[in-house]
């Protein structure tokens, strides 16, 4: 009997302390889902947090085993991004061979604000649509011309969450949300 009435008790702790804590232990947010092409791992999935995980936002995922989406080497690919949290930024794609994403690793910090933050292979850039436009993201990205698969990956930069350091440099480990695609180009 002592120990139902301490589940109940506990029940209705839960039950009534619930919503005051929902505000502090909410997930962080998504802040963008690849919609298409089919990315390695959804934009909501690890509780929202796998995003933050460099470079392709898929922690755990096999990249080699992953299915790969068709698209014509040289051609363009229609990417949709679904934005859920609006940044000021941009959205910046890039590509790569590499199965770690080594070569398309982000960059973690800047001499200054008026540095461009460098990425390499880059396909398209663009802004992020403003607060209070539509919430998916769409552009038409070019892709390089070769064969066979590569990683296609889309990075949302958020230019509001840059940090000055201490010797006057920018830190960008705040910047970054990540996902990407597997894609086969062929002829």
């Amino acid at each position: 009997m002592k120990i139902v009435k301490s589940l109940i008790a506990a029940a209705l702790l839960s039950a009534f302390a619930m919503p005051f804590a929902m505000p502090f232990a909410a997930p962080v947010s998504a802040h963008i889902n690849l919609l298409s092409p089919e990315p390695l791992m959804g934009g909501k999935a690890k509780f929202f947090r796998a995003l933050k995980k460099p470079p392709f936002g898929a922690p755990g995922v096999d990249v080699a085993a992953a299915p790969a989406t068709t698209a014509p080497a040289g051609g363009t690919i229609d990417i949709e991004v679904e934005v859920y949290v609006f940044h000021p930024g941009e959205i910046v794609v890039s590509w790569t061979r590499d199965f770690s994403g080594a070569d398309v690793a982000p960059v973690y910090a800047i001499p200054g604000a008026d540095a461009p933050i460098p990425h390499v292979n880059v396909l398209y850039s663009g802004p992020v649509p403003a607060r209070g436009s539509e919430q998916v993201f769409r552009a038409s990205v070019p892709l390089p011309d070769v064969e066979g698969e590569i990683i296609l990956v889309v990075r949302q930069v958020m230019h509001d969450k840059m940090d000055e350091t201490d010797d006057g440099g920018i830190s960008l480990t705040r910047v970054y949300y990540h996902q990407a695609a597997k894609l086969d180009l062929v002829r």
